[in-house]
Order: C-alpha cells, then sequence, then structure tokens
C-alpha cells in the first residue's frame, strides 16, 4: 500500500514539473507502466467472462462462463444470478444447474439455466350419444328420452416463458348439439319432447313425431295406433287397423284394412277393399279399388275404379293410367284426369261444385263471430267506464273485481275467436273454389258418366260430348 502511494506520488510530481517547466516536455513518466509486461498478460489470462444467451422463442436461456486458463478468478451462483438478470431472465431458473456451474467450475461449456413452460392448450368437447340416429329409418324412442349428453371442454393451461411473460393456452372447443323439432334441453343433456322417431335430417337431430314398422301390419297386431306419424316398411294386410295422428305412409299395398290419419296418407303398392282417411290432409297412391277415399285437401293417383270418394280441393289423375271409373266422386275443386268411365259404359258418378254445406257452415262461424264481437264490444265499455271512474277516484273495490275478470275474460274470447277467423277463412276459399270447379278430361269422357255440377245433372250418352256445357259458373271441359 505505502509502495503505491509513493508510486501515486511520484505520478504528481512528474506531471507537475511538466505543467512548471514547459520545456521539459516529454520528461513526463508514469511509473505504474513499470510493471513487467508478462505480470500484465498473467492478469488478463485469469479473468473470467460469464455470458447469458435466451433463445429466439424466449423459452430457454443458457450461461457459459469463459476463461483463458484454469488458474482463472473464482465465481459464484450469485455472479450468474447477476447476470441472468441483467439479461432479462425472470422465470424458470434451474438453480440446480447454476450452483452445478459454480460448484464444478465449469467454463467454456454452455450450460441450460432455465426453461419455460409451455402452455397446455384445453380439450374439446364431444358428443355423447345415448341414442342411435343413424340408421336409415333413425330409432324409435318414447318420450323424455335422454338422447344425447354434452360433454364440456376442459380449460388449458397457461404458459410462462423465461422472460416471464405469459403464454396463453388455447381453450378447448365447445361441442354443439344441432338440433331441430321434438328435443329440449336440460342442463347439459338433451331429451325427446314426445315419442317418435329419432332421426339425423339436414345435420340437425330431431325426433319426429312418427313410429316406424319394419314388418307388414298384421290383423293379430290388433289396432295400431300413434299420436304422431306411422311408416310401414311393409304391408298392410286384411281386417288390419291403423289410426294416426299425424301422417300414414304404407310402402307396400294395402288390401280389406281401414287407415285413418289426422293429415296425409301415403301408399306405394295397390289399395283394394279399404276405407282410407286423411282429415286434413292428402290422399296420394297409385291405384286405389273398391275403397272408399276420403281427404280434406286433395287426392292424388293413377287409378281410382269402383271407389267412394270425397275430397275438398281436388282430385289429380294424370299419371300411369289416369282413369276414374265406376263408383262415385265428390269433389268440391278440380278433378284432372285422363279418362272418366270406360267403353263398357260402367256408370261412373261425379258430383263436382257442392257447397252448400260450406255455405251453411260460414254463415254459422260469421253468427259466431258476430256474437263475439258484440260481447267484446260490451266488455270494453264496461271497462272504459271503470277506468274513467279510477280517473276521477271514485272506484270501488267491487269495480276493481269486476275491471280483472273482465280483462280476463276479454282476453279469452280474444283467444277464442281466432280459430273461427281461419275457419271461416278456409271455408271461403272452398266456397270460392267450388263456384269455378272443372272437370278437365285429357282424353275421353266415356258415355254412362253421369256428372251433377252445381245441381245441374248432365247424363252423357255418347263417348264425346259437348265440350263446353256449363252450370252455374262450374264446367265440363274436354280437352
Amino acid at each position: 500500500m505505502e509502495e503505491d502511494l509513493k508510486k501515486l506520488d511520484d505520478l504528481f510530481d512528474s506531471i507537475l514539473e511538466e505543467i512548471i517547466h514547459p520545456e521539459k516536455a516529454g520528461t513526463f513518466r508514469n511509473p505504474f507502466i513499470e510493471e513487467s509486461s508478462s505480470r500484465i498478460s498473467g492478469l488478463a489470462e485469469s479473468m473470467i467472462l460469464i455470458s447469458v444467451r435466451i433463445s429466439p422463442d424466449n423459452m430457454q436461456a443458457v450461461c457459459t462462463v469463459s476463461s483463458g486458463s484454469e488458474d482463472h478468478k473464482p465465481f459464484t451462483a450469485n455472479d450468474i444470478m447477476r447476470e441472468a438478470s441483467s439479461a432479462g431472465v425472470f422465470c424458470g431458473i434451474d438453480e440446480a444447474a447454476v450452483n452445478r456451474i459454480a460448484d464444478e467450475d465449469i467454463v467454456n461449456t454452455p450450460v441450460v439455466i432455465a426453461r419455460g413452460t409451455p402452455p397446455i392448450n384445453g380439450t374439446d368437447g364431444y358428443l355423447k350419444m345415448k341414442v342411435n340416429a343413424s340408421a336409415e329409418n333413425g330409432t324409435n324412442i318414447g318420450a323424455d328420452t335422454e338422447v344425447c349428453h354434452v360433454i364440456m371442454p376442459k380449460p388449458g393451461r397457461d404458459g410462462m416463458d423465461v422472460r416471464g411473460r405469459v403464454l396463453p393456452a388455447a381453450p378447448g372447443k365447445e361441442a354443439v348439439f344441432e338440433t331441430g323439432e321434438g328435443i329440449y334441453k336440460r342442463g347439459s343433456r338433451f331429451y325427446s319432447e314426445c315419442m317418435g322417431r329419432f332421426v339425423l335430417r339436414d345435420g340437425k337431430y330431431c325426433v319426429i313425431n312418427e313410429k316406424v314398422f319394419d314388418n307388414n301390419i298384421e290383423h293379430s297386431m290388433g289396432v295400431v295406433e300413434f299420436e304422431g306419424s306411422i311408416v310401414v316398411n311393409g304391408d298392410v294386410q286384411s281386417r288390419s287397423v291403423i289410426r294416426a295422428g299425424g301422417s300414414v305412409t304404407v310402402h307396400g299395398k294395402v288390401i280389406s284394412a281401414v287407415i285413418e290419419a289426422g293429415r296425409n296418407v301415403i301408399i306405394d303398392g295397390k289399395t283394394e277393399d279399404t276405407s282410407v282417411s286423411a282429415a286434413e290432409g292428402t290422399i296420394r297412391g297409385k291405384e286405389f279399388y273398391a275403397s272408399t277415399l276420403v281427404a280434406g285437401e286433395r287426392i292424388i293417383g293413377d287409378i281410382i275404379e269402383g271407389c267412394t270418394v270425397k275430397c275438398v280441393y281436388g282430385i289429380d289423375c294424370l299419371t300411369g293410367a289416369g282413369r276414374i271409373t265406376g263408383g262415385e266422386v265428390m269433389c268440391t275443386g278440380n278433378i284432372n284426369c285422363l279418362l272418366v268411365g270406360n267403353r263398357d259404359r260402367l256408370e261412373t258418378r261425379v258430383v263436382m261444385g257442392s257447397h252448400d254445406e260450406y255455405s251453411k257452415e260460414a254463415e254459422t262461424l260469421e253468427n259466431s263471430l258476430r256474437r263475439l264481437d258484440r260481447e267484446l264490444s260490451k266488455i270494453m265499455h264496461q271497462v272504459s267506464e271503470i277506468r274513467e271512474r279510477e280517473k276521477e277516484g271514485t272506484a270501488t273495490l267491487e269495480d276493481e273485481s269486476f275491471l280483472e275478470a273482465a280483462l280476463r275474460i276479454r282476453s279469452q274470447k280474444v283467444a277464442d275467436k281466432g280459430p273461427l277467423v281461419e275457419r271461416l277463412k278456409k271455408v271461403r276459399e272452398i266456397i270460392n273454389i267450388a263456384v269455378g270447379a272443372t272437370l278437365r278430361a285429357k282424353t275421353m269422357v266415356y258415355g254412362g258418366t253421369v256428372l251433377e255440377i252445381g245441381g245441374f245433372t248432365q247424363i252423357i250418352h255418347t263417348d264425346r260430348p259437348h265440350p263446353t256445357i256449363k252450370s252455374n259458373g262450374s264446367a265440363i271441359v274436354i280437352l
């Protein structure tokens, strides 16, 4: 220490000498430079350099302690930690690795001292089906049957890089159970609203109020009834009875049976000696023989022979044989066919355009609506009087009670009026159709055919009658 102080004094003296005596410029002497170069070289070799490098993705930090000599300056784990902090490493530090570098004096060798935590993405939800809907006709199930349990996705876990920045995890995707008619949800589970057929239709799971029979319907099965629709992938055999609140579809033939449907009836095969009713729909088939056909809308077929037929909107027999032969056909609307009757002059009775029953129904409906309107008007007049007394502050408790009851009755009568209005609209439409009812026979109306159009009867004795016989706004048209 004293030696170093003496060198400093000599250094200052040399500097002052040059300042005071400029002529002695160049005589400045630094006593410290006189140390041997070998000592300086040895000092450099004994030094160490600690570096910490972070990977481009910030998920790893590598430490390297550099030294040119085995006899280098000692270093500690704290020295490494300080350097790591300076480099921006704050998370995921492997203290064991840091201590090992210092304890084992590892130099000139890269060592990983920190690792980030990668995010763990969530798992997707999925559908746990309880009922199979992949079959061609679906599966018959009861009401309130569980059809699917939606398993919810599990959340992920965020990660973090060595710099301490959060790496967000991707959430699991939620499974979607696309539903159509007849399905309701309770929590994460789905159930059938009614008895029916569970199907996948147009990408949506539905419970169609429908029951499927993959075999023939036999008399021994008793009366086959269902609140919805019925599908028979076979025949309906003798003395069998089918009743459905919806539609009935038979992919085979029907012989000596009874079919009653609230909506449509579709029969792919022959229908013979059978009673078929489609209360609010259409009867569609190919060949109808000696059967009774009653349809609230239309009847469509290739052959109607020896049948008793009644329908509202019209009959179409324009495919196949396209003929109506024998029996009695009563239709409020148009009849379109190829042939009426046959060459043997089999009597075929066709009654069209009769709307007396609908006119009477329309009158009854109009009277009912007028009565409802009068009652509603009376109620509203009384309600107005009570509300006026409320404004004046003279209303009594009896008035308040009456007001509540009157409003309730008014709501009920308004609800009752809706169906009557809809039915009257439909009845008037039927009457308009009846007024213009037309028989169009594209090929032939044979002799022996009796046409009753709007109350006028024309008996045709020739194979080609006059083409423009008209009666009461209706027409017989031979095309």
